[in-house]
């Protein structure tokens, strides 16, 4: 890909690392243009304003969208550019770290800061990108529909985000979020669901979590999904049956290595589309790319090269 900086519109969050990002807007728009040139750098100021400002940079002829912030600013701006509608593969989207989680930032080859990011950005090879479509249970009851870029769950993780979301995060994502998730395993009771996928139904019964995956990882380094290609076309689905609470803290390190799908527990299914239904009372909370927006039933597809992604390993690649 030829890089034009006047098709090339970044959106950043003012508050992300801690507010760091927006002490010095001036400073930190002229670092990002030092590397990528000229483009326009727009801020977010209030909730969706990343995917309002991603709407108004492809209305206005972008056809790069580049998200400076968390996990949170990127599924944003993918959120707006899906609203759009845009022919599969039209749009490219650049990922520039600088978030507490920062789980999508694992599976760039210069994601480890936002410098080396910014820096390979104008030369970084382009690949396809699948796109998570997600219809879920709202507060208000009603179906709401969205879309994710690295993880959909149901479970207990709409639970960890919702503690997560009441804490400082002072100390960084992984501690923040292995703190929130030992609180949740105390206050959780397991959902009982029913899973249908391709293939027809597949698991019923109580789960702690069910995390459907676009990319690997979520949650601040638990490697979900290990084995996940982000341009396959598929969701590789990762359901983890009830479990005690020892049981489960046992298995959380297991997490961060992608070990835990060797667990007799845990059971990894690949499929274009995937149902949940909820039989018992207990609520399965929701959790779409770290947020907390309702809870299941709810239903996912995958959305074969929605985008392009700038700078993928090459291990999250099928070819």
């Amino acid at each position: 890909m030829t890089w034009d900086p006047t098709a090339v519109v970044v959106v950043a969050n003012p508050a992300a690392a801690g507010g760091r990002v927006g002490r010095d807007r001036a400073r930190t728009a002229a670092q990002v243009q030092q590397h990528l040139g000229p483009v326009r750098v727009v801020w977010t100021e209030a909730p969706g304003d990343a995917a309002r400002l991603a709407r108004e940079a492809l209305e206005a002829g972008a056809s790069v969208v580049c998200s400076l912030g968390g996990d949170g600013t990127h599924g944003g701006v993918v959120s707006g550019i899906m609203a759009t509608q845009p022919a599969p593969g039209a749009i490219s989207l650049g990922v520039l770290p600088a978030g507490t989680g920062g789980d999508f930032r694992r599976i760039l080859q210069h994601g480890d800061t936002l410098e080396s990011a910014l820096a390979a950005l104008p030369h970084a090879g382009v690949s396809p990108l699948d796109i998570g479509r997600v219809r879920w249970t709202g507060e208000s009851g009603e179906w709401e529909d969205g879309w994710f870029l690295n993880v959909a769950s149901f479970g207990i993780g709409g639970l960890v985000d919702r503690l997560v979301n009441q804490s400082s995060k002072r100390l960084g994502g992984t501690i923040t979020f292995y703190s929130a998730t030992i609180r949740a395993l105390f206050q959780y009771e397991p959902a009982r669901i029913r899973l249908h996928m391709d293939e027809g139904v597949v698991e019923t019964g109580p789960i702690t979590n069910v995390c459907v995956c676009n990319s690997r990882y979520a949650g601040g380094g638990m490697l979900f999904a290990p084995e996940a290609r982000i341009d396959d076309g598929l969701l590789d689905v990762i359901v983890m049956r009830q479990r005690s609470v020892p049981q489960v803290i046992g298995l959380s390190g297991a997490i961060y290595k992608g070990r835990h799908v060797e667990d007799d527990t845990v059971t990894v299914h690949r499929t274009r589309k995937v149902r949940a239904e909820v039989l018992g009372e207990a609520p399965a909370w929701m959790d779409i790319d770290g947020e907390a927006p309702g809870v299941a039933p709810c239903e996912m597809e995958a959305l074969p090269g929605a985008l392009r992604l700038l700078d993928a390993r090459p291990e999250v690649l099928s070819g």
